[in-house]
């Protein structure tokens, strides 16, 4: 009797073993697709002028309109901590950020992206004033990170 339960056992697990696997194959052998951000904005302005920034989302060459969260966050060179974050609004299938910059500087303006389970964070240089750029590697983007 015991050997007639564990090969009854035995054949089970054999056959939801061999059932399970090929359950969602396609899904997994699909090539995951990149989320990209196109941050567009002005790369110099004056001290108190106004200068609005776009981040458009694509993911697999379609436009993102419905993203998890999109911040912007600006900060002066050498104060990265101490800059400001402010939520995006989404017009016309963009997400959009107006400000204003303090005083002569370079700042950085990020938009950080998270759609798609995943993120991305590129950024735009933005010479104020009369100022010069320490280092004018601008490094208009950071590749996504998968979640």
């Amino acid at each position: 009797m015991k050997r007639a339960v564990l090969a009854g056992m035995c054949g089970m697990v054999f056959l939801l073993s061999s059932c399970g696997g090929n359950a969602d194959k396609t899904s997994a052998d699909e090539e995951p697709k990149a989320l990209e951000v196109k941050l567009t904005g002005p790369e110099t302005a004056e001290p108190h002028e106004k200068a609005e920034y776009k981040a458009e989302v694509f993911y697999g060459g379609k436009r993102v309109t419905d993203a998890d969260e999109v911040m912007f966050e600006v900060w002066k060179e050498g104060k990265k901590g101490s800059g400001k974050t402010i939520k995006a609004k989404e017009e016309k299938g963009a997400y959009h950020l107006r400000t204003e910059f303090d005083g002569e500087g370079v700042y950085t303006v990020q938009s950080h992206v998270t759609a798609k389970q995943q993120h991305n964070m590129p950024t735009v240089k933005v010479r104020v004033g009369d100022a010069e750029a320490a280092d004018d590697s601008s490094g208009h983007e950071e590749k996504a990170q998968h979640h």
